[in-house]
């Protein structure tokens, strides 16, 4: 109940700061970043979803790790814990931050200065080491990319919460954070970087594969509405 009436403090404090900067200090009104789009909320979390469970999927299918069933009970948690993530850090990296830099540089310097940002505020996290550092660069493009098509922030809101739900749920660290899921994960390969270690499934190098190629279909597809300034 502490952990997530903290994450909740920090979504009230996060949403709160955000307006006060943009209202009394810039003077400007929320863009359409910020209105509430349910098919964009729906894709996001799908493709959330279907990332990680590929991973996983190879991984179980090269008998680097297997699943047994733990516990529901915990997975309520998890839920909270995680949607208050997702909207507080895509209202900071991806809302905030990608939009004033784009306002100054080109939008594929914008994204991955955003990035970068992004994968550095997790270097003082548990086990953080430079496929973690990648993955979680990587990952910060397809959000930044997913919200410019969609003009819209609820897609990678969608995303961000699944993709860490589902590991957690599947009993995989997230980002170095080890909470009680639904399953038990079980490793028979001592190879961290294909594992992912302590660090999680974002530790793997399969993860760095599947994110790479989800950025390349998705920057050339027309999954969502496609972005003039991409």
């Amino acid at each position: 109940m502490f952990s997530i009436l903290t994450h909740v403090a920090i979504l009230v404090g996060t949403l709160s700061s955000i307006w006060y900067v943009k209202k009394k200090i810039e003077k400007s009104a929320f863009s359409n970043f910020y209105s509430l789009d349910f098919k964009g909320l729906f894709l996001g979390s799908t493709l959330g979803v279907i990332l990680i469970l590929l991973c996983a999927f190879f991984m179980v299918f090269s008998s680097i790790v297997s699943f047994s069933y733990l516990s529901l009970s915990n997975t309520p948690v998890l839920v909270m814990i995680f949607i208050t993530v997702a909207i507080s850090e895509e209202v900071i990296y991806r809302g905030y931050l990608l939009n004033k830099l784009i306002e100054k540089l080109p939008a594929r310097s914008a994204i991955v200065i955003s990035s970068l940002i992004f994968s550095l505020m997790h270097i003082g996290n548990s086990h953080f080491g430079l496929i973690g550092f990648i993955n979680i660069f990587l990952s910060g493009i397809l959000l930044a990319i997913i919200a410019l098509k969609g003009h819209n922030l609820w897609a990678p809101i969608g995303l961000h919460f699944t993709w860490n739900l589902t590991q957690a749920v599947l009993g995989f660290a997230v980002s170095g954070r080890n909470d009680m899921g639904l399953l038990t994960l079980n490793r028979h390969s001592s190879v961290d970087f294909l594992s992912g270690g302590e660090f999680g499934i974002e530790g793997s190098i399969l993860l760095t594969i599947i994110v790479t190629i989800s950025i390349f279909l998705i920057s050339k597809s027309t999954f969502l509405s496609e972005s003039k300034k991409l």
